[in-house]
């Protein structure tokens, strides 16, 4: 893009990136300034003080990139970004470990939510270049940017046109595919013409993996190494057919032991189920494994038009609208047992034709004519239950910026609507239906059902109704200014001023006629609920180049909540470059982070609101067996074992109206060596304490620790009611550590340059107190008491080699990706260790085509198999790996 006559807006940034996602450096720095993240005054991206990775769009494209997830996986400081393969949640990134709500990701320095966000909703055709903040920004963006920032930000201009096509394939047949296009085009020119307009748009389409189709992943031997029990070594619970006890708890008739199944002995029902302990039948499914990747589609567009009103005027509008789709694949339908959410218990009685003994089914030792409790899984007759999940997003925004007197000023009006819903597509049927279905003797609970017991299902069905629905919309406007006030032997100080006001309204809708459907809830009523809360907030940042090698910048934001009151967070940094080749930079800031409006307000009630995600005894009315353990137990006398030994047990897991806020202090100090122009080397300590933090203690450590006693309540005969795990107060979180980025670009040579880098993180320690007051609990490289799923790995980092032709033609990078070991979530009966884990990734890249650009790749280059897992009872980890195995990508670009 060129200009008639030079602009203060519009001055040029070259951003020279050394080798693949470097550190950015620039190109005469004393005189092009730009606004980075972390910042609301223009400087020089080599004087930042903030650790600030800044990437072009065009680096992450030429390792073969296609999506926000690629990008945002494959950085260190993410920490726990994964593949969401059980909900219709949007992936999200983790920055440092503490939580998705403490990562703050904007587009075009925009907060985009209040609340963890799938980035998949940004078309990566729009971006110009990510910006990553390792340090809290809560002075600046919002008092919760705590653990970091991720903007994306998109193109100021484009013109011409292109369209890209672009596909995955595993080499392993079976499914994971995936395919896309996006487009380009644009015109108009901001310095001869003083306007440009330009749209962009991507398309993705995901097939499912079925989990028949990796046997090699969730075979019996990688189980049984993860310290899976065989299934023969296990008390079965909901299967096909349907265990037994009686109704009133009773274990035994006489001196016989009343319970199991009735085709125990003649095998139960392949491929369905296999004998277990007991003389039950076991589910042959793994749960949450049913697929090993969802299947999804992804559609977004993203226009903007800008028009400069003379040289230092400048306005401009932008329109993003994403439709993102998912349809995971979760366990079957069973029936609830009673201790559910009061719902009452899925029993058989004498007078159906199916009950045992009475010709159809086999008759059972002990068993006469009594009430019978069944634990009974439709997975032959509906298969597993597939949601549909829908999420839409439609964001406005509109800017003026510009230079009044001594002041440069920018103005923004942003509106944005994001729409969820859920609903049923397969595999759902209501609940009360299906008591009385079993009842009347219509379905059959003891195998596959006979045409009649197939009518009734359909007869009940829920599919293509809807679960859930929600909505939240917010609207604000930003205001931000800056200007020169006096030099100092450094340069100028700069003073830059800002507030900002939204608006953030949310609703939730569970409609009554489906929610008892599937088996899985015990709600019973429709549930409409809505919140809202007014944000505003001022700030202030002024920055002393006190001299050449000295720059100290003090910043301070006041946010008001209309539900919280007020709060205010300091923050100082300083950036002192004593020599050429040597920058030492820190900063040290406090944040304060009011719980969203669904931690706050949606389902709050005191009592359960579902069941633990998976089967645990009861640690006080079905004693003997290893704490948090499903097998072992012996029910109490007068306890009905299907409910209270290897069972899902109620729990609350919702809002909580009493939550309160957390703050949280961080803390940076680093040092930047360039010893020569091709040799970067970057070391940032980091230190992060958040107390009174928001959360929920991890199912497993409630039933491992007797400490957690307190929160089964329970009623006057000692039956539990539900677990009391809602969101609430802890006593807080912190962790320290440092990120390492070194770069160096080898002499240039007739066959091009190469240039190589590594990025990682070491974290010395991550600790949690759950309890105020309460000892601190390390959960570096093993699973905390807080959350089962996040990795806090002692050690990870991605390193890479880049090669470009001399004439720029080809480019290639190979990189790598590693995980440190890290100890499994294990319940007690068996110890196992996730192995650490090494992927490499390869990209090709020709643009000496006209109007072509070529890409191939390899992801997984060596097809190495995830690690074996335990900890979310799928077998691998999925929180580290893909199950696809190695994957070939192309992409094509033709230019018009």
């Amino acid at each position: 893009m060129k200009h008639n006559k030079p602009s203060r807006l519009s001055a040029a940034v070259t951003l020279a990136l050394l080798s693949m996602g470097g550190a950015a450096q620039a190109q005469d720095s004393s005189m092009q300034k730009v606004e980075i993240t972390g910042s609301s005054i223009k400087r020089a991206v080599a004087d930042q003080a903030l650790p600030v990775t800044v990437v072009k769009a065009e680096d992450w494209l030429a390792q073969g990139m296609q999506t926000i997830d690629d990008i945002l996986m494959s950085m260190s400081t993410a920490s726990d970004y994964v593949p969401n393969t059980t909900s219709g949640n949007g992936n999200s990134a983790n920055m440092r470990g503490i939580g998705t709500s403490r990562t703050l990701v904007l587009l075009d320095g925009k907060r985009l939510n209040d609340v963890a966000i799938n980035p998949n909703s940004i078309p990566v055709s729009a971006l110009d270049r990510t910006e990553v903040l390792r340090d809290g920004a809560s002075s600046i963006y919002g008092s919760d940017a705590i653990g970091g920032v991720i903007n994306f930000v998109t193109k100021k201009s484009y013109t011409g046109a292109s369209l890209t096509l672009k596909g995955n394939a595993p080499s392993k047949s079976g499914g994971g595919e995936s395919r896309g296009l996006s487009f380009t085009a644009g015109k108009g020119n901001l310095g001869s013409d003083g306007w440009n307009v330009y749209i962009t748009g991507d398309i993705n389409q995901q097939d499912a993996l079925p989990q028949s189709a990796r046997p090699n992943i969730t075979s019996d031997e990688r189980l049984a190494s993860a310290g899976f029990p065989p299934p023969k070594l296990t008390k079965g619970s909901n299967s096909i057919p349907a265990n037994v006890t009686l109704a009133n708890g009773s274990t035994k008739v006489g001196n016989i032991t009343i319970g199991g199944n009735p085709y125990y002995a003649s095998g139960c029902l392949a491929p369905y189920s296999t004998p277990g302990l007991n003389n039950t039948c076991t589910a042959s499914y793994t749960a949450n494994s049913l697929t090993l990747t969802k299947e999804s589609q992804e559609a977004s567009l993203f226009t903007k038009g800008t028009l400069m009103l003379g040289e230092d005027h400048k306005l401009s509008a932008s329109l993003l609208y994403s439709s993102i789709y998912n349809r995971p694949v979760k366990n079957p339908t069973f029936g609830i047992n009673a201790s559910i959410a009061n719902f009452p218990a899925l029993t058989i009685g004498p007078n159906s034709k199916y009950y045992p003994g009475k010709g159809i089914v086999p008759a059972m030792p002990g068993i006469t004519n009594q009430t019978l409790t069944l634990a009974w899984s439709l997975y032959g007759d509906l298969g597993p239950t597939v949601l549909d999940y829908k999420t839409d997003t439609t964001r406005l925004t509109l800017d003026d910026e510009g230079h009044l007197g001594a002041w440069d000023y920018k103005a923004s009006f942003w509106s944005a609507l994001y729409s969820t819903r859920t609903s049923f597509r397969s595999g759902f049927v209501n609940s009360y239906d299906l008591l009385a279905g079993v009842a009347n003797g219509q379905l059959n609970p003891f195998g596959l059902q006979d045409q009649v017991g197939k009518d009734y299902l359909s007869s009940i069905s829920t599919n293509g109704q809807t679960a859930n629905a929600g909505l939240t919309r917010m609207n604000g406007v930003d205001l931000n200014a800056s200007r020169e006030l006096m030099t100092l032997p450094g340069g100028a100080v700069t003073l830059a001023v800002g507030a900002s006001a939204y608006h953030d309204f949310s609703y939730n809708s569970i409609p009554a006629t489906v929610a008892l459907s599937g088996g899985q809830t015990g709600a019973t009523a429709a549930t409409n609920q809505s919140a809202s809360r007014n944000v505003t907030a001022a700030y202030a940042e002024i920055d002393f180049p006190i001299t050449k090698a000295l720059d100290v910048d003090v910043a301070v934001r006041t946010d008001h909540y209309s539900d919280f009151g007020s709060t205010t967070n300091p923050k100082a940094s300083f950036r002192f470059k004593p020599a050429e080749w040597v920058m030492l930079r820190g900063s040290a800031g406090t944040g304060f982070r009011a719980p969203t409006l669904a931690e706050r307000y949606f389902g709050a009630t005191n009592g359960p609101t579902g069941i633990t995600s998976t089967s645990y005894n009861d640690p006080v009315l079905c004693p003997g067996g290893l704490p948090g353990a499903t097998t072992g137990g012996t029910a109490l006398p007068g306890y009905n074992p299907s409910t209270v030994c290897n069972a899902r047990q109620p729990i609350n897991t919702g809002a909580n109206p009493q939550v309160g806020p957390e703050r949280s202090k961080t803390f940076n100090l680093g040092v930047v060596f360039t010893p020569t122009r091709s040799l970067l080397v970057s070391v940032d300590y980091f230190k992060v304490q958040l107390r009174d933090s928001i959360g929920q203690l991890a199912q497993p450590s409630l039933f491992q620790n007797p400490a957690y006693a307190n929160l089964f309540v329970r009623d006057a005969k000692g039956n539990l009611l539900y677990i009391d795990d809602r969101l609430t107060n802890m006593g807080g979180v912190r962790t320290d550590g440092i990120d390492l980025t070194t770069t160096y670009n080898f002499p240039k040579t007739k066959w091009g340059q190469v240039g190589v880098q590594l990025d990682g993180t070491y974290i010395h320690e991550f600790e949690t107190q759950v309890d105020r007051n309460g000892a601190w609990i390390s959960s570096v490289n093993k699973f905390g008491p807080l959350d089962a799923n996040v990795m806090n790995f002692r050690w990870k980092y991605g390193a890479s080699a880049k090669w470009v032709s001399a004439n720029g033609d080809w480019t290639s990078t190979l990189n790598q990706q590693y995980k440190q070991s890290f100890e499994d979530r294990n319940s007690g009966t068996a110890y196992h260790v996730i192995d650490q884990y090494t992927v490499y990734n390869w990209s090709m890249q020709y643009n000496g085509f006209k109007q072509w650009s070529l890409m191939v790749g390899v992801n997984n280059l060596f097809d190495r198999d995830p690690p074996a897992a335990n900890y979310r009872g799928e077998g691998y980890s999925s929180g580290e790996a893909s199950p696809l195995g190695r994957v070939y990508r192309v992409r094509a670009t033709y230019t018009f």
